[in-house]
C-alpha cells in the first residue's frame, strides 16, 4: 500500500512541475496588481472575494462574518461555529476540547481547524480546544464541506474550518479613528462568571490588539467545575512595497474536573492544561503579480492529570511548521494556478506512552479555471510523514451557472486520514480512565462526492440542496468493552451518505431565517450496522427579530434522531433523539456616553433531558445574562 502511495505521489508531483511551467509561460502577460484582483483570487484577502469564491467554486461552502458574530452577540468560537448551516459543536466529555461535525458527524477522519490558514489541531488526540481562541481577535470563520480543497492541507477529511483574526481590513494606518476598547461581563447558572476585555491601539505603522479575560463554572454534576483564563495579541502592519505583516501569539489555562460517565463516574479525576501559540505570517505580491504567503507556527501544550485511581500523568506537545504558497494568474484572469506546501514537526512526551514524534511534509497544486458559465478546479496534493510514509489526496470539481440565479456544483475528493497519538497509545487529556489506545492501526482511505444546487428565489431568499456519500476503507471506530473502556479499532469498509438542504430567508429589515435539515444513512460493512453518533435526521432552525425598541430577539431549534454511541451499543440502548430551544435577547443601551448593550443566553429552555455523547448528560435549562460596554 506504501509502494503504491509513492507512485501516486510521484505522478502528482510529476504534475505539479508540468502545471508550474504553463502558469510561468502564461504570467508573461501580467502587469499591474489592480489587473490581478479576479474571482479567483485566493479567498483570504478579502470579505469580497470570499463570497465570489463562495458563490462560483465547486465547493460547498458557508461563511460567518464579523458583522454577524458581533450582531449575533457570540460569547464563545464554539458557539459561533455551532450555528452554522449543517455545522454541530458538542463540548468534550472531559471539559475540554470540542467534537465538531459536519453535515450530521459519523464519518471517518476529522475536521481540521485552521487559523489564519495554518492547522491548530493536535497531534496527540486530533481535536482541538476552541476555548482557547478569544471571540474578539475573530474576523471571520468558514466552512468547507467534504470533499474539501487539497491546498487547506492535510487532515480536513470531514470538513475543514478556516478561522481569520483580527480586524485589520483597509487602511492600516488609522490613527485618527482613535484607540478602542471593550469590555464583556456576564454570569448565570452553577455558579457560571466569565470576563473579557479587549484593546485595539491605532499607530502609524499599523494595529495592535490585545485580548484578556477568565471565567469560573461551577457545573451541575459533581467534579464538572472549572477555572480558565486567556490572553492573545494580534499585530499587523504594512510596508511602503505593500506587504503586510502579521505577529499573533495566544495563551490559554484552565483547571476543571473531569466527571466522567454516569456509568463509569471519577468524581476525583482533575486536569490541568495550558497551551501558547505563536504566528508570524507576510502577505504580497511580486512584481510579476504573483501573490505568496509565508507562515511559520509554533504550539506548547502542557497537560497534567490526576486519573481517578490516584495515577498521575504529565504530557508535554511542541509543535512547530511553516507553510508558503503563490498563486499565479495572467492579465485576463481566466484562470489561477496555487502552488504550495508544508513542513511540519509535532512532538509528544507521556510519562505513560513515552516519547512519539511526527514529521509531516506536503506539497499541493490547485488549478482554477472559468470558462463563461463554467467553473472547473482540480487540486493535487502529496503528504509524507515519518511514521506512515507517503498518501496522495486530489479533488476535482465543476460549477456551472443555470442563468443569473442557479448554480449547480459538484466535486469528488481523495484523501488519507492517520491516525492520533491519543488512538495510538495511551490516551491523555481527561480520557485515563475511560480510553485505551491502539498501536496496531492503519490508516483511513476516504474517497468523497458531492453534487449540489444553489438557487435565489428572490433577493434575500437562498435555496441550497446537496447529496453526497464518502467510502471509507479502515475507518477508525471505537468500541466499548465490558470493562467499560472505549479502544478504537479499523473496520474494513464504511460508508455514509445523504442529503443536505438549507434555506435562508430575510423576509424584512426586522425577521429573518435559516432552515437548515440533514438525512443521512451509515454502515458499518462488517457488521452491518450504523455508525456511531451518526443521527438519520438532524434540523437546525434559527429565527431572528428585530423589535421597535431595536431589541435583537434570536430562537434556535435543534432536533436530532436517535443514533448510536458505539458499533456494538444493543438497539434498546441507543441514544434518545431531542429537540432543544435556545434563545437569546440582546438591547442596546448607553452607559455614559459608551454604546453599550445587556443581553440574556438561555440554553434549553424548556430544561430537555438529553445526551449530546453517552454517559453525559446535558446540564438542562441554563443561563447567562450580561453587558458589553464599547469605549
Amino acid at each position: 500500500m506504501k509502494w503504491d502511495n509513492f507512485k501516486i505521489s510521484l505522478v502528482i508531483f510529476l504534475l505539479l512541475c508540468l502545471s508550474a511551467e504553463n502558469t510561468v509561460f502564461a504570467e508573461q502577460g501580467a502587469e499591474t496588481k489592480a489587473e490581478a484582483t479576479h474571482l479567483l483570487d485566493t479567498i483570504y484577502v478579502t470579505s469580497e472575494r470570499l463570497s465570489e469564491y463562495v458563490k462560483n467554486h465547486p465547493q460547498n461552502v458557508v461563511e460567518l462574518t464579523q458583522k454577524e458574530i458581533r450582531e449575533r452577540n457570540f460569547l464563545e468560537v464554539g458557539e459561533a461555529i455551532g450555528s452554522m448551516p449543517g455545522v454541530d459543536v458538542a463540548q468534550g466529555t472531559n471539559s475540554m476540547g470540542a467534537r465538531i461535525s459536519i453535515r450530521g458527524g459519523g464519518g471517518s477522519g476529522s475536521v481540521l481547524v485552521l487559523i489564519d490558514g495554518r492547522p491548530i489541531n493536535s497531534a496527540q488526540y486530533g481535536g482541538v480546544n476552541l476555548g482557547g481562541i478569544p471571540i474578539d481577535i475573530v474576523k471571520s470563520i468558514t466552512v468547507f464541506k467534504p470533499p474539501v480543497p487539497v491546498w487547506l492541507g492535510p487532515g480536513g477529511s470531514a470538513g475543514a474550518i478556516n478561522i481569520v483574526t483580527g480586524d485589520f481590513s483597509g487602511n492600516t494606518s488609522k490613527k485618527k479613528d482613535g484607540d478602542k476598547a471593550s469590555l464583556k461581563i456576564n454570569s448565570g447558572s452553577y455558579g457560571a462568571a466569565n470576563i473579557t476585555s479587549s484593546y485595539m491601539l491605532h499607530q502609524d505603522s499599523g494595529k495592535l490588539l490585545f485580548t484578556i479575560g477568565a471565567g469560573h463554572k461551577d457545573g451541575k454534576r459533581p467534579n464538572s467545575d472549572s477555572d480558565s483564563g486567556n490572553a492573545s495579541f494580534n499585530w499587523q502592519t504594512e510596508g511602503q512595497t505593500g506587504i503586510r505583516y502579521d505577529l499573533n501569539g495566544r495563551y490559554f489555562h484552565s483547571y476543571h474536573g473531569s466527571p466522567g460517565p454516569i456509568d463509569n463516574p471519577t468524581p476525583d479525576a482533575r486536569q490541568r492544561y495550558q497551551k501558547g501559540s505563536l504566528d508570524f505570517h507576510i502577505n504580497g505580491f511580486t512584481d510579476d503579480m504573483m501573490e505568496y504567503k509565508v507562515k511559520s507556527y509554533m504550539d506548547l501544550t502542557d497537560l497534567y492529570d490526576q486519573s481517578q485511581t490516584g495515577s498521575r500523568s504529565t504530557l508535554d506537545e511542541h509543535r512547530a511548521g511553516i507553510s508558503a504558497e503563490t498563486t499565479w494568474k495572467p492579465e485576463d484572469g481566466v484562470f489561477a494556478l496555487r502552488l504550495g506546501g508544508l513542513a511540519e514537526t509535532n512532538r509528544v512526551d507521556h510519562n505513560f506512552s513515552g516519547d512519539h514524534h511526527r514529521e509531516k511534509v506536503s506539497f499541493h497544486s490547485q488549478y482554477d479555471r472559468e470558462l463563461n458559465k463554467l467553473t472547473a478546479t482540480l487540486g493535487l496534493r502529496g503528504d509524507h510523514t515519518n511514521d506512515f510514509g507517503f498518501f496522495p489526496a486530489f479533488n476535482a470539481g465543476l460549477s456551472y451557472a443555470l442563468g443569473s440565479n442557479t448554480v449547480v456544483k459538484s466535486s469528488a475528493g481523495y484523501s488519507v486520514e492517520i491516525p492520533s497519538f491519543n488512538q495510538l497509545y495511551q490516551p491523555s487529556h481527561g480520557s485515563i480512565d475511560q480510553v485505551r489506545g491502539n498501536p496496531d492501526l492503519d490508516e483511513e482511505k476516504i474517497y468523497s462526492f458531492n453534487l449540489g444546487m444553489e438557487h435565489k428565489i428572490k433577493k434575500d431568499v437562498v435555496f441550497n440542496a446537496s447529496v453526497f456519500r464518502t467510502n471509507t476503507k479502515d475507518i477508525i471506530i471505537y468500541q466499548r468493552g465490558n470493562d467499560l473502556i472505549y479502544r478504537p479499532v479499523n473496520v474494513s469498509r464504511a460508508y455514509k451518505q445523504g442529503v443536505e438542504l438549507a434555506l435562508k430567508s430575510e423576509w424584512t429589515k426586522s425577521i429573518s431565517t435559516e432552515l437548515s435539515y440533514i438525512y443521512q444513512d451509515t454502515k458499518n460493512k462488517e457488521t452491518g450496522g450504523e455508525l456511531s453518533y451518526a443521527p438519520d435526521h438532524s434540523l437546525k432552525i434559527t429565527g431572528k427579530f428585530v423589535l421597535p425598541t431595536k431589541t435583537r430577539v434570536e430562537t434556535i431549534l435543534k432536533a436530532v434522531s436517535r443514533q448510536y454511541s458505539s458499533p456494538n451499543t444493543p438497539q434498546s440502548q441507543k441514544l434518545d433523539g431531542y429537540a432543544v430551544v435556545n434563545m437569546k435577547v440582546i438591547h442596546p443601551v448607553n452607559i455614559k456616553s459608551w454604546p453599550s448593550e445587556v443581553f440574556v443566553h438561555i440554553d434549553n429552555l424548556f430544561d430537555t433531558d438529553y445526551e449530546v455523547h453517552a454517559g453525559y448528560p446535558d446540564d438542562g435549562f441554563s443561563f447567562l445574562a450580561g453587558v458589553n460596554i464599547n469605549f
